[in-house]
Formats: structure tokens, sequence, C-alpha cells
């Protein structure tokens, strides 16, 4: 099992649009948060924890030991910029993300 892996995305927080809604500058935006990222690539379940901070943000990734859920769909809202930012660098895919913990500081 690989370890934990953190970084620091000094990149003030934004909210991802609504598919309806404008997303101009917000791809150039997550490929911004990707160029942080220089950790391993994690299989199966992990656990994301995220701290927003005014002008910038922290992440933490843990694998799991647990069975993946048979619940569908994404485990994230707020921080769906961020995970998405992550595919395929830092997994797969952000239904590997199980557990999501966000703070606001």
């Amino acid at each position: 099992m690989t370890d934990s892996y953190r970084f620091t995305i000094p990149l003030k927080p934004r909210a991802k649009p609504r598919p309806r809604l404008t997303k101009r500058g917000y791809a150039e935006y997550e490929k911004q948060i990707a160029t942080y990222y220089k950790g391993p690539k994690f299989d199966g379940p992990v656990s994301v924890s995220i701290t927003l901070r005014p002008k910038r943000m922290t992440v933490y990734i843990t694998p799991l030991d647990e069975p993946d859920s048979t619940i569908r769909g994404d485990a994230d809202n707020i921080c769906k910029g961020i995970l998405d930012a992550l595919n395929t660098i830092a997994y797969d895919d952000d239904k590997q993300v199980q557990k999501l913990s966000v703070r606001k500081k």
C-alpha cells in the first residue's frame, strides 16, 4: 500500500461552475492544480482531506483499507475542481474517493 501524500496548491480556491454555466478559464485552473501534484498514483479507494485558505489549499490523500463502496457517483461537490484536476495523475478516476473531508480556514 502506498503511503499518504500531502501537497500545497498556491492558488485561490474557486468553485467549479455548473455544467450549464460558462466554464471560461476553469479548465486552465484545473491544469494549474494538476501541475502541483508530484505524488504517486493511488490504486483502489482513497481518502482525501482538503483545507481551503484564502490564498492556498492543502491536500492529503490516504489509501483506505476498506472495501469499495457500492454507492455510485463521486463523493465530492464543493471540491469537484480539485478532484477532477487530479484524475489520471493521483488516481484513475475520482470515483475512487470514498471519504472526503473539507475544511475552510
